[in-house]
């Protein structure tokens, strides 16, 4: 070798020796035999070795268990088979310091080509700090994810040709598609009903077109997979790219078709009761208890006729001056459980206005913990109208209940004038036959005498008795509730029945279990629903000319209540019949009203039980209601 050879065989060893001290990343080099033969300053500060430490020894010692094992003979059987898991190829490891300390690199290896025996270089980067920053991103993306999928409206993103580029879960499950089948699908003409379509799609271009970022609110009905459709509250915004050139907008939705039908509803039913109810106002706050800070939005100084100059007050403040005097023990209760639980609260109470005026309100919210105490945020709901509304509805349900009393006494005046009518002919009788034996003085017998006035005094008991049960039956009263015992019930309604049943000539039978227990309720409300199934079932008897002609009221312990059954033995209620059997307005007499089962309900309803119907074992009919235990018997 000649000296000028040498010199630059040594020049370039230096060159190359300089260039990887100056590599920012650490390359190794590696004989065929896992050897380390070269170890840059890089390698040193990344690994924490002198290089005086590693040279000479196998590249082993810097990869963690299991790649440590797993490495011996892996270059050989590259070299053997040449297939191969990272030369040329390049990947993540995982690498280990001096310190033992563990730490992800991305390596990338070749192999130095013409060096005999094999050379291998790697190049080795602390991937860490980038790691840490994908795994951010996607914490970011998946918490941004989340935030989507866990939001109770739809989330709507559409491109500027109104074609689907984002749809939350929400959306998908009022919809019925999945995000995959709705994006890039045209929007209106998969979404929107075929007649709007073309009106909806002009109005999002205009809005497009608008240069305010605004947002816009709407309403707007929307078709499901299956054909459905649904109300949606829309609030939108434009998007626009870094010029300020729109690409998209991006709306919430929320399903608001049960509750605008609710709304109708509710309107329809207080115009049969009233005039048209003004919409309570909510009001919102937020009370840091014990010292504030304090926030009311303006519908809450509305509510309690003040003015917003007075500024809110702490909840101590707001009980004393506002809460009804009579619900303030209620108030201040169902505040302390909230308070001391940092939980949600909901209740109802009074309060009285600046101006006298007594509201109803209806109190929802949550307590948390603060830094100064707790804190209270939540709504203050005007509730009156709704209260007046429903009084209004009870006063209503009274009047017609009291009606169908009256319609079932008319339905059984013919058996109750006979029962009235039977000891007024005793007395009349009785009395003419006083008057001829005090005519006959002389013939007068004192015993027969006394007999006969008796028998006038027993006759008008029993006269005076079935009327003074018409009468409580039939008169206009308050519904209330007291302690029942319902066989005496059911004696007492059987003397308005029995006339009813006698006249059509039908045995009435009383099977009642003398350990059914008593129960809460209003008596003649219960004797109505009692006489209304008692009337049912002996038209149904005589009907059916066949049938047996008795029927039977029993009583029998049943759970935590008692049974209370009409039996009857006549042609059974057909399937069809049976549907509608409990709707208002539906009867299979020429004459009903259709109202007697739709009321009976209703009561039953009022009262926690249940009223339903079973064929009877060899025909017939068995209506029944079951009532639940009055408490602490």
């Amino acid at each position: 070798m000649t000296a000028e050879t040498h010199a630059t065989r040594v020049g370039a060893a230096q060159e190359l020796e300089a260039l990887l001290d100056a590599a920012v990343d650490a390359v190794i080099v590696i004989s065929h035999d896992s050897t380390i033969l070269t170890f840059n300053h890089a390698a040193e500060r990344l690994f924490g070795y002198r290089a005086d430490d590693v040279l000479g020894r196998d590249i082993s010692m810097l990869m963690p268990e299991p790649y440590r094992s797993a490495h011996a003979g892996y270059v050989g059987a590259y070299l053997d088979t040449g297939r191969a898991r990272i030369i040329g190829i390049g990947r993540e490891i995982s690498a280990r310091r001096q310190d033992g300390s563990v730490f992800p690199a991305a390596l990338s290896v070749g192999q130095i080509r013409g060096a005999e025996p094999p050379r291998f270089v790697g190049f080795i980067q602390d991937i860490t700090t980038r790691k840490a920053a994908l795994e951010a991103l996607r914490f970011e993306r998946d918490r941004a994810q989340t935030y989507l999928d866990v939001a109770e409206v739809i989330l709507l993103a559409l491109d500027s040709q109104g074609s689907v580029t984002m749809l939350n879960r929400r959306g998908q499950e009022i919809l019925g598609y999945t995000e995959a089948e709705l994006m890039g699908s045209d929007w209106f003409e998969t979404c929107v009903p075929a007649l709007e379509r073309d009106e909806r799609r002009a109005q999002f271009a205009a809005e497009l077109g608008f240069e305010a970022l605004t947002a816009r609110e709407s309403r707007s009905v929307i078709t499901t997979r299956d054909g459905d459709q649904r109300l949606i509250a829309w609030r939108s915004t434009r998007l626009t790219d870094q010029n300020g050139q729109a690409v998209g907008s991006l709306a919430s939705g929320e399903d608001i078709t049960e509750r605008q039908a609710a709304e109708d509803a509710l309107r329809q039913s207080e115009a049969l009761l009233r005039s048209a109810q003004s919409i309570a106002q909510l009001g919102t706050y937020e009370v840091v208890y014990p010292s504030g800070p304090n926030t009311w939005s303006e519908q809450i100084y509305h509510l309690l006729g003040i003015s917003a100059d007075q500024g809110p007050v702490g909840v101590t403040e707001f009980a004393e001056q506002f809460v009804h005097p009579d619900d303030l023990a209620h108030f201040n209760r169902e505040w302390a459980q909230a308070r001391s639980g940092l939980q949600r609260f909901d209740f109802e109470y009074r309060i009285r206005r600046m101006d006298g005026a007594i509201r109803y309100i209806h109190s929802l919210g949550m307590v948390s913990a603060h830094p100064d105490g707790v804190i209270a945020t939540g709504t203050l709901h005007d509730i009156t109208d709704r209260k007046l509304a429903e009084h209004e509805l009870r006063i209503g349900q009274e009047r017609l209940t009291h009606v169908a009393r009256l319609s079932t006494m008319g339905e059984m005046a013919t058996g109750l004038a006979h029962e009235i009518n039977q000891p007024l002919t005793a007395i009349a009788t009785y009395a003419q036959a006083a008057v001829r034996m005090m005519d006959a003085p002389g013939e007068a017998d004192l015993v027969d005498l006394r007999d006969a006035l008796v028998q006038i005094v027993n006759q008008s008991l029993r006269a005076g008795e079935v009327i003074r049960r018409l009468r409580a039956f039939v008169k206009n009263r308050t519904a209330h509730s007291e302690r029942l015992e319902v066989n005496r019930l059911i004696e007492d309604v059987r003397i308005l029945a029995v006339p009813d049943a006698r006249v059509n000539d039908v045995r009435l039978v009383l099977q009642l279990d003398a350990q059914s227990p008593a129960v809460e309720g209003d008596p003649v409300q219960l004797q109505q629903v009692l006489l209304n199934l008692v009337r049912n079932a002996i038209e149904a008897t005589c009907e059916c000319p066949n049938a047996l002609r008795e029927l039977t009221i029993s009583t029998r312990p049943l759970g935590d209540g008692v049974e209370v059954a009409v039996i009857d033995h006549a042609g059974g209620i057909s399937d069809a019949v049976a549907q509608n059997l409990f709707n208002p307005f539906y009867t299979t007499k020429e004459t009903g009203t259709g109202l007697g089962l739709a009321i009976s309900r209703s009561i039953i309803t009022a009262h926690r039980g249940k009223l339903a119907f079973r064929p009877t074992p060899g025909g017939g009919t068995t209506f029944y209601f079951i009532l639940p235990q009055l408490l602490g018997v």
